[in-house]
């Protein structure tokens, strides 16, 4: 069974009622030549470059749901994240030596506009609203990944392709597992929280657009 297919979940409720803004993001040119192998070094390698700042700006998001918590449960689950993400940064640095792209060029990258317009949509998300809001800002990025991991391997020979390995990092049971542990994660915040659904769709809806111009913004 497709886990991004479970019609209870909120995520599910979210992405059905944004289908125009979620299939231009899981489904965008880049992410289809992801698929295929057709996509350009170079837009890759700036994809790599941005994501590095991404993840950084991922940490000062994270610290704010830590501090925006209003449960242990809730802070631990933050900062067990934020320890993850620290990881991930070492991780990245390693995986972009295999496009050769360098430390120095990674240290030095400037951030872009659509980057940081992202990042900066959910921290005034965070800071305005609860942390449910603040984990439907993200989800387009940690849920959408794995969805995007998991409809990447549906493509004929994927395994052949120069991107496989970004393919196989996403599609991974370790991956899956933080994607579906988050859609887990909105139900239990739903539940405290007694949101209005309508300002969920419309983060959800302007995340996902955010998130789809970050493809965009890396084609060069």
């Amino acid at each position: 069974m497709n886990p991004y297919s479970n019609k209870k979940t909120l995520f599910y409720k979210l992405k059905k009622k944004s289908s125009k803004e979620w299939d231009n993001y899981i489904n965008h040119i880049f992410v289809k030549r992801i698929g295929n192998g057709s996509l350009k070094i170079n837009s890759f390698k700036e994809y790599l470059l941005q994501d590095y700042i991404f993840l950084q700006r991922f940490l000062k998001i994270l610290s704010l749901a830590a501090y925006k918590a209003t449960t242990v449960k809730d802070m631990n689950y933050a900062i067990e994240f934020i320890i993850g993400i620290k990881n991930e940064l070492k991780l990245h640095i390693n995986y972009c030596k295999k496009f050769k792209i360098s430390k120095k060029k990674i240290f030095s990258i400037k951030e872009k506009k659509d980057n940081k317009n992202y990042t900066d949509y959910v921290l005034k998300i965070g800071r305005k609203e609860s942390i449910l809001e603040l984990f439907v800002a993200l989800s387009p990025c940690i849920i959408g990944y794995g969805e995007i991991g998991y409809n990447l391997t549906k493509v004929k020979n994927w395994k052949k392709n120069k991107y496989s390995s970004w393919v196989k990092m996403y599609s991974s049971d370790e991956y899956q597992k933080i994607a579906i542990q988050n859609i887990k994660y909105l139900d239990m915040l739903k539940k405290k929280n007694k949101p209005n659904i309508n300002n969920l769709v419309k983060i959800f809806k302007k995340a996902s657009t955010l998130e789809k111009k970050f493809w965009e913004m890396c084609t060069v």
